[in-house]
């Protein structure tokens, strides 16, 4: 089902969000920051969270689609194939200027003309990813989207990915290519926009993560050191709190 997007009609440079979304934390607000950073619709594939199918529904400027998250797969490697699918799908439909893939624990800061005022020759961008570092381990009673302060992953170490997250210009060869990049037939940029990844937001859903990826996994795939010591540790919640707070705090 579509829904009338939210936007100012009258601005004729519009940016959109796609994401995969597992039972995410803080959606509302999630919704609210990015609408307040000028995000005019969001693109949204919902997995196995019935809770909050009418909450989406009702928001005018959410285009739903429910689906499964293929529970006895390796979530690794299927997630990522079921992110490019998704967003190539909403390629060839979308509505809007732009669109920006992200994670619901990943939250856009900076100015939106930095993406608006790109001119016709760039056809994807991206953006450096900044990781959220806490005080202590973040409980489910905080909110997901506050921290100490963040590591700048292309000059600190970071636990997760470095790479950054990007958009591309809805056109005709546009397709994402990976879960980070998206290719065009025209030119790719870097701009100032930062992602701020809060990556599970906090220990119960760290918990969850990490023995749903520790299903079926199959540990030659995940390159990052963080994941597969949380994976290993997975059975126990003594060792993910020791390698949370190693690499988190």
């Amino acid at each position: 089902m579509l829904f009338k997007s939210r936007s100012n009609f009258k601005d004729p440079v519009t940016v959109a969000l796609v994401t995969l979304v597992y039972k995410p934390k803080n959606i509302d607000t999630w919704l609210e920051l990015h609408r307040n950073f000028g995000i005019s619709h969001f693109y949204i594939r919902l997995e196995d969270t019935p809770e909050i199918i009418e909450f989406l529904r009702s928001q005018p400027d959410v285009t739903l689609m429910v689906a499964s998250s293929e529970k006895d797969s390796n979530q690794y490697s299927s997630l990522q194939k079921r992110q490019i699918e998704t967003v190539n799908k909403v390629l060839k439909n979308c509505k809007q200027t732009f669109l920006i893939h992200i994670d619901c624990d990943e939250v856009l800061s900076g100015d939106i003309n930095e993406i608006k005022k790109l001119p016709k020759n760039v056809s994807t961008f991206w953006m450096q990813n900044h990781e959220a570092v806490y005080s202590d381990i973040p409980t489910t009673a905080d909110s997901c989207f506050k921290a100490k302060r963040y590591r700048n992953c292309k000059y600190e170490t970071c636990a997760s990915y470095i790479n950054g997250k990007g958009g591309a210009r809805v056109e005709s060869g546009a397709r994402l290519d990976g879960p980070h990049r998206f290719v065009g037939k025209g030119k790719e940029v870097k701009i100032n926009v930062i992602v701020k990844h809060y990556e599970s937001c906090d220990f119960e859903q760290y918990v969850k993560k990490y023995k749903r990826l520790s299903r079926a996994v199959n540990m030659d795939t995940i390159p990052f050191v963080y994941y597969r010591e949380s994976i290993l540790a997975s059975g126990s919640e003594e060792k993910l709190k020791e390698v949370f707070k190693r690499y988190r705090t």
